[in-house]
């Protein structure tokens, strides 16, 4: 019985050594923190998607890189990144297409719906006006004839199909079917029977472009 016991404290020695050394290095290890939210939940590369809501088709997407991200641990409050552009497509209730969006990268919110394009911005009604700027937030859950589902502070220039623009040195906000339409600051080559000055009156439009 004797040499077993002492084989055993003889073990137990070595244990408490190895565990000792071990401990060691792991103090020694650098220590990196490492923000989860910045990680992205989803990555996917090549994207081509149609976007429902409440069992309609909203949109269709295409990017090259889609990103999805959590705001908090439970991960129900989630935004998408698109970092290498996106180009969108807005369907109306018949799937006809009512507009589209391209931009240098984008964000859209899950939980109140609203996207932010960034960078070299486009959008188009189903008119063939567009609208170009450097930043465009659009609201896709704001009721039909809410003139606050696309809005902008940044300078925006719309070209009309005809060839004449404006600009909108502050902005502009409009609809959904980015026809009824808001101008903040205006000046350009307007196409219309009346208009006012550039210093912020009323300009009457066949097509309702004016602003407040």
């Amino acid at each position: 019985m004797v040499p077993q016991t002492k084989g055993a404290v003889i073990l137990l020695l070595i244990s408490c050594i190895v565990a000792i050394s071990c401990s060691k290095n792991k103090n020694n290890m650098p220590l990196v923190p490492v923000d989860i939210h910045a990680i992205p939940m989803v990555h996917t590369t090549d994207v081509s998607s149609l976007v429902s809501d409440s069992g309609r088709t909203r949109f269709r997407m295409k990017a090259a890189i889609w990103d999805i991200y959590s705001n908090d641990s439970t991960r129900k409050d989630t935004y998408s990144h698109f970092p290498k552009g996106i180009f969108v497509e807005q369907f109306d209730s018949l799937f006809q297409v009512s507009g589209s969006i391209i931009a240098d990268t984008a964000y859209y919110y899950d939980k109140t719906g609203l996207w932010r394009a960034i960078g070299n911005v486009a959008a188009k009604n189903s008119e063939g006006r567009t609208f170009e700027t450097s930043e465009l937030f659009w609201d896709s859950k704001a009721p039909a004839n809410s003139t606050n589902a696309f809005y902008t502070h940044k300078q925006v220039k719309i070209t009309d199909s005809d060839g004449s623009f404006q600009y909108g040195y502050n902005g502009f906000r409009a609809d959904q079917s980015l026809k009824s339409i808001f101008l903040f600051s205006v000046k350009g080559e307007f196409n219309m029977k009346e208009s006012t000055d550039t210093t912020g009156q009323n300009i009457n439009r066949p097509d309702s472009l004016r602003h407040p």
